[in-house]
């Protein structure tokens, strides 16, 4: 039986206080043929920023409005090559554990078209306002962007149409914030991925097989 998409679990309201990825994946093989997922890059943001060489760039750059070159997230001479490293590198660590799990692991371009079959891997990488608010997470806004969490589901392409992984939130208010508020939905689960200065390469692994073991283990129930 095809499931529409798969429950990893439920989400609270305010993320900070979801689960984490931490469901351990099944030794077991995969009964010939194993399940093929098609692992979609996951949605990250980068902010506008281009730099100047005026007299207030370096006050502005001190004051987070500008990035001081490379590091963690945030701290980007540039912010779009950084937000796209990220994204390569998530995704190729998770269809690398994937594959090490059994599972046939693709990784697809964006706006590629998918088969009718199969299962399809997305995220988002996500932060939370002073006001609880969940945002699209964004590289080049300084170093108060570092506590980073990623949202993440695994659909059946069986389904005529896949369920978003979120929806957009309309705000009343006229106050800057950095990253567009979303409502996640109910089957997403968020995992912990929380930037520090030296280890991002090691985050992005730890938080890939995190994910990969959830959806092994999930697939694993799905195909019995």
């Amino acid at each position: 039986m095809q499931h529409r998409f798969l429950r990893f679990g439920a989400l609270a309201a305010c993320i900070s206080a979801a689960p984490t990825l931490s469901v351990a994946a099944d030794d077991a093989p995969f009964a010939a043929p194993a399940p093929v997922v098609y692992v979609s890059d996951f949605e990250l943001d980068a902010a506008d920023v281009t730099p100047d060489s005026g007299p207030g760039q370096r006050v502005r750059r001190l004051r987070g409005l500008l990035p001081s070159g490379p590091g963690p997230l945030g701290h980007d001479a540039n912010p779009q090559d950084h937000a796209t490293k990220i994204v390569n590198e998530m995704a190729d660590a998770l269809t690398a554990d994937l594959k090490k799990g059994g599972v046939d692991a693709r990784r697809t371009a964006p706006g590629q078209p998918l088969p009718a079959s199969g299962w399809q891997v997305r995220g988002v990488f996500l932060n939370v306002d002073d006001g609880n608010r969940l945002r699209r997470a964004m590289v080049g806004f300084g170093a108060g962007q570092n506590n980073i969490q990623v949202a993440v589901s695994c659909d059946s392409l069986a389904s005529a149409n896949l369920p978003p992984l979120y929806d957009a939130v309309e705000e009343a208010d006229s106050k800057r914030m950095h990253g567009a508020a979303i409502k996640l939905n109910p089957y997403v689960i968020a995992a912990e991925f929380v930037m520090a200065s030296g280890d991002e390469k090691k985050t992005i692994q730890k938080t890939a097989q995190q994910i990969a073991d959830a959806v092994i283990a999930t697939l694993h129930a799905a195909v019995q």
